[in-house]
C-alpha cells in the first residue's frame, strides 16, 4: 500500500500510475501524485475532531490549493456521494462509526482520485455497519472508482471482484471472481 499511495520508493520493478512512471521520482514529485491521483481511507478513520464532516473533506482540497467556494462544493458533492450529506455540520464524535468512516471515505474521494486505498477501513466497525460500508465501496466500484482494500478479515475480502492474498511478502493467490462488490 505504501509504494501504491506513493509513500515509499520500490526496491526494484516499475510502478506506472495513469502513464506516467513512478518509480523513481523525488519525494516531491510523488506528494504531488498522493495529492492528486491517490485517495487513502485509514481504518482509525484520522478524522479532526474539532471539524466538521465537510471541514473534515475538505482538508485534501487546502492542500491542492483549490480556492474555497470549489472546495465547498467538491466535500458537499462527496459527503452526498456516501450518504451523508444531511450531516454535514457534524463533528467527528456527533457521528457513528459507520458515518465517521463514511466521512473518512469521501474525505479520500474528494479530489477525485485514480485509485483509492483502504486500509482495514471496517476493522473498528461491527459486521452490520462494516457490510454498509462495503456496499459504499461497491457503488463507487461500480461508478467506475479503483479500489484496493487491504484486509485481514474473508468475509470483507468476499466482497471483492479480485482478491489478491499476500504471505510472507509473495503473492499466494489471485482470484477473480463474479460475485459484485456489495
Amino acid at each position: 500500500m505504501n509504494i501504491l499511495g506513493c509513500l515509499d520508493r520500490a526496491t526494484s520493478g516499475e510502478y506506472w500510475l495513469e502513464a506516467q512512471k513512478v518509480f523513481g521520482l523525488s519525494a516531491d514529485e510523488r506528494a504531488l501524485i498522493r495529492n492528486r491521483k491517490v485517495g487513502f481511507v485509514f481504518q482509525t478513520f484520522n478524522l479532526l475532531p474539532r471539524s466538521t464532516a465537510l471541514q473534515n473533506v475538505e482538508l485534501p482540497l487546502v492542500y491542492a490549493g483549490v480556492p474555497s467556494r470549489e472546495r465547498r462544493r467538491r466535500a458537499e458533492e462527496a459527503l452526498t456521494r456516501v450518504g451523508l450529506g444531511e450531516r454535514m455540520a457534524h463533528r467527528p464524535n456527533e457521528l457513528s462509526g459507520g458515518q465517521r468512516q463514511r466521512v473518512a471515505i469521501a474525505r479520500g474521494l474528494v479530489n477525485r482520485p485514480s485509485i483509492l486505498l483502504a486500509d482495514e477501513p471496517t476493522g473498528n466497525l461491527d459486521s452490520t455497519t462494516s457490510e454498509e460500508i462495503m456496499k459504499v465501496f461497491g457503488d463507487l466500484q461500480q461508478q467506475g472508482q479503483t479500489i484496493i482494500i487491504v484486509t485481514h478479515e474473508p468475509s470483507i475480502a468476499a466482497f471483492a471482484h479480485r482478491t489478491v492474498v499476500l504471505r510472507d511478502g509473495r503473492i499466494d493467490s489471485d482470484t477473480l471472481t463474479s460475485r459484485a462488490a456489495a
